[in-house]
């Protein structure tokens, strides 16, 4: 980890450099920067968020700047006005993947994450975190243990999604993380009591509030706004012995509560009034934030990591990379969150893993080398996703997501059944076509034959995935019956798509062998085949280097018929399902006969 301890005397900027906690050979490097120059950058920054929370706000407002170029072209100026050469120098070339801001008080409001080197954010290079002289450095704990988190929603009962918040989290990591490692409580609105929270918070390793914060000029008068005006302030919170690990705050913590000049005390700062408490990471908002499903979508994703054995800092470093990648190019969740503390404090002890989803999905790898109908239902979901209005097409995308993740996974594992002749009936035309509920049952059927009888599937990895995925998937299942038969009610829909989202995200990440699996239509010559690949299918000779002759001697044997082709194990199967031709533009799709359509909101009698 590269520690940049940085003071600040008048106008004079001074820095000393530690890697992993050994000093290098400069010290005592020195920059200066006016403070009207720092106030102007805040200012600067703050209307850029202002102007991009806007206009995700107003779907039919037109913007004609590039809020993203804006914010670059701010960060390198102050970048290269704050820091002198040889800490250029030093960001540059180090090869440390963590920075620690070691500051004095008076720069405490600058967002370090936003700064730019020419090339990237410093956001996108750094897992970062910053500690404010004088707060209170605290060891990393690893020790074997329960975690025990409290989820604060929505205290005053007027801030619906984050009241939703806090139930998707609560979902989410009920369903993700076994209770063994996890021990969840959920508190929200009126119920939120002071002397509620103060019994609750003392023994937690994790709280996580989602509502108003309360500011104040005495620093420990700072904290949670409840009900009835009531605030939980850090001084009482500091009285219980409080020894969390971390607190994430998803509220206002606004630079603008430092008035008209810098402020020279970050302990009037919610953060630092919270680590002073006792808390030894604390993960908040640096602008007030949207009251809406990115932000339950970012932090879902900030815990996900987090219980996968990540850093808090490496956590938030890729829940940053995702919202860079998946979000609206003009929406900045990405840049309003800060961490507190060392970035590489971890809650667990190495080589522990809690759940699966360590990496992010890769949308490209999906679109281009996934089978067709999942490819192209996945590049409907992200286009949407990325529209700067919400509405219920979200909802279809995601079922359709869901009904192509069911065609083609299930019907290759029909496919391998009857490939083994174990003689199962697999539904193939309308006639025979069962609900998607049934088609799963089948599925696990034909998996269940599989273990049994120690028969080897052309999908490898894939069956032990769908052993993992059961519960999820017959999850997903019930909520799409109880969508069709109108039994969810319309306010709680938005919940329902985010947790969606991501359970859907995460078995496409798990599926990764769907790259390696292709559907093939097989050519009756010397042609190439033609593949049912990405969004875009194509005629393609079979690709793995040294593989052209094995495979060519297999697909020989189904000339004119589609097939599964595993290229990595050279295997060939028949896919028994059909094609046809599009009248409108002459390509090739598959045809999926044997489930019913869903039909959202289409009450059965």
């Amino acid at each position: 980890m590269l520690s940049l301890i940085i003071d600040r005397v008048g106008n004079v900027n001074i820095f000393n450099v530690l890697e992993d906690n050994l000093p290098v050979e400069e010290s005592h490097i020195q920059s200066t920067l006016d403070d009207d120059l720092i106030f102007e950058y805040l200012g600067e920054v703050e209307r850029l968020v202002h102007v991009s929370q806007s206009v995700l706000s107003n779907s039919n407002q037109i913007l004609n700047a590039d809020i993203l170029q804006d914010l670059k072209v701010l960060g390198e100026t102050f970048y290269q006005q704050f820091f002198p050469a040889s800490i250029i120098e030093k960001l540059k070339n180090t090869t440390k993947h963590s920075i620690h801001f070691n500051i004095d008080p008076a720069l405490a409001l600058i967002p370090w994450e936003l700064l730019h080197d020419g090339a990237s954010f410093l956001s996108d290079k750094f897992r970062i975190g910053k500690t404010i002289r004088g707060g209170l450095h605290r060891p990393t704990h690893h020790e074997n243990r329960k975690i025990k988190m409290l989820i604060i929603a929505d205290p005053t009962e007027d801030l619906p999604h984050a009241q939703k918040e806090g139930e998707v989290l609560f979902s989410v990591l009920s369903q993700k993380v076994p209770t063994h490692l996890l021990e969840l409580e959920f508190i929200g609105g009126k119920q939120v009591t002071k002397l509620k929270l103060l019994s609750l918070i003392k023994d937690k390793h994790i709280i996580h509030y989602s509502g108003h914060l309360h500011f104040s000029d005495d620093s420990l008068e700072n904290g949670w706004l409840l009900s009835d005006g009531k605030v939980l302030k850090a001084r009482e919170i500091k009285s219980t012995g409080i020894d969390t690990d971390l607190v994430f705050s998803n509220s206002c913590m606004s630079a603008k509560s430092a008035g008209k000049k810098l402020n020279p005390n970050i302990l009037n700062q919610y953060a630092g009034a919270f680590l002073t408490a006792g808390i030894k990471t604390f993960v908040g908002t640096n602008w007030e934030i949207l009251d809406n499903e990115r932000t339950i979508d970012f932090t879902v994703r900030f815990y996900t990591f987090l219980f996968s054995d990540k850093s808090v800092g490496e956590s938030l470093y890729l829940s940053k990379e995702f919202a860079r990648r998946n979000y609206h190019a003009n929406d900045l969740t990405w840049a309003n969150y800060a961490l507190y503390g060392n970035p590489d404090f971890s809650l667990f002890v190495k080589d522990r893993r809690n759940f699966h989803s360590a990496k992010i999905l890769n949308p490209t790898s999906v679109i281009e080398f996934y089978p067709t109908p999942i490819a192209v239902a996945y590049s409907k979901l992200i286009n949407s996703n990325k529209a700067k209005s919400i509405d219920k097409s979200n909802l279809v995308n995601l079922i359709k997501l869901f009904e192509a993740i069911s065609q083609v996974v299930g019907m290759m594992v029909f496919s391998d059944h009857a490939a083994h002749a174990m003689n199962k009936s697999i539904p193939n035309n309308p006639d025979d076509a069962v609900s998607l509920r049934k088609w799963w049952e089948l599925v696990y059927g034909c998996v269940w034959d599989f273990q049994k009888l120690k028969i080897s599937s052309i999908l490898e990895v894939a069956l032990p995935v769908l052993h993992e995925q059961k519960e999820t998937i017959f999850k997903i299942v019930g909520w799409m019956e109880s969508w069709e038969q109108e039994e969810i009610k319309e306010e709680e829909i938005e919940s329902y798509q985010i947790i969606m989202q991501f359970f859907l995200e995460n078995m496409l990440l798990e599926f990764s062998e769907l790259e390696k699996v292709s559907v093939l239509l097989v050519s009756e010559n010397q042609n190439p085949h033609f593949y049912f690949k990405g969004i875009k299918p194509a005629y393609l000779y079979p690709s793995s280097p040294g593989s052209k002759d094995k495979l060519q001697e297999q697909l020989s044997k189904h000339k004119g018929n589609l097939v599964l082709v595993h290229e990595n194990r050279k295997i060939v199967i028949p896919f028994p399902t059909y094609f046809k031709e599009r009248k409108e533009t002459g390509d090739l799709e598959l045809v999926f006969n044997g489930l019913t359509p869903f039909a959202p909101g289409a009450k059965q009698s």
